[in-house]
């Protein structure tokens, strides 16, 4: 029984790539090269977590 297509997979990723652009792009703007602060950190955060997010997706959807 399959749960999830591979349609909805691919929507899936493409939402999640959609996210770690804009917080690329906020980070990119908000941040000053010579200091880090805490939101930084936090968007730096995100992003590595909704990238693990990517992986799973990706080889979720090669075992379909």
């Amino acid at each position: 029984m399959q749960i999830i297509s591979k349609a909805e997979l691919s929507s899936l990723k493409t939402q999640l790539e959609s996210l770690v652009n804009a917080l690329i792009e906020i980070n990119d703007k908000s941040s000053n090269e010579d200091e880090i602060d805490a939101s930084n950190r936090n968007l730096l955060e995100t992003e590595r977590h909704l990238r693990g997010a990517l992986r799973e997706l990706e080889h979720l959807s090669k075992t379909l």
